[in-house]
């Protein structure tokens, strides 16, 4: 079963597409960058955001992003990036998106939006809001 969840407000080239289509969880590049200066970041932590935000077209899959830490699996990479996303969106005042998939991947919404594959991995593509913070931070 393939479940598709879309709520950028880009078309994943980095364009804004309408400003009125914004959702309430993700944020703009102030608010990325407020949060990322505001929590303190393992060097797991940095290394998946760097990851993701160096990945062709900001894509990549929750086997990667644990890959990129040493680790195994899909689930691993996704239980940590949701702990992440959830640190980045409290510290950004970012309400969790609300999704009937579990809550550390409803988290990652905050940070991608996500394509769910034929088994449990998931495709993330990062909101462009918070590849420019990387990028103003000289993070990415």
């Amino acid at each position: 079963m393939l479940k598709v969840m879309n709520w950028d407000d880009t078309d994943h080239q980095g364009s804004e597409t309408s400003l009125t289509s914004r959702t309430p969880h993700i944020g703009q590049v102030e608010d990325y960058v407020k949060a990322l200066g505001a929590i303190e970041l393992s060097s797991c932590e940095r290394d998946m955001l760097r990851a993701h935000a160096r990945a062709p077209g900001r894509e990549i899959t929750g086997l990667k992003l644990a890959e990129t830490v040493g680790h195994f699996g899909c689930r691993i990479g996704h239980k940590k990036y949701g702990r992440l996303a959830g640190k980045i969106a409290t510290a950004a005042g970012l309400p969790v998106c609300k999704s009937d998939v579990s809550d550390y991947l409803a988290a990652i919404f905050t940070l991608a939006d996500g394509k769910q594959s034929a088994g449990e991995d998931w495709q993330w593509v990062m909101h462009a809001p918070l590849a420019d913070a990387l990028k103003k931070l000289g993070m990415a």
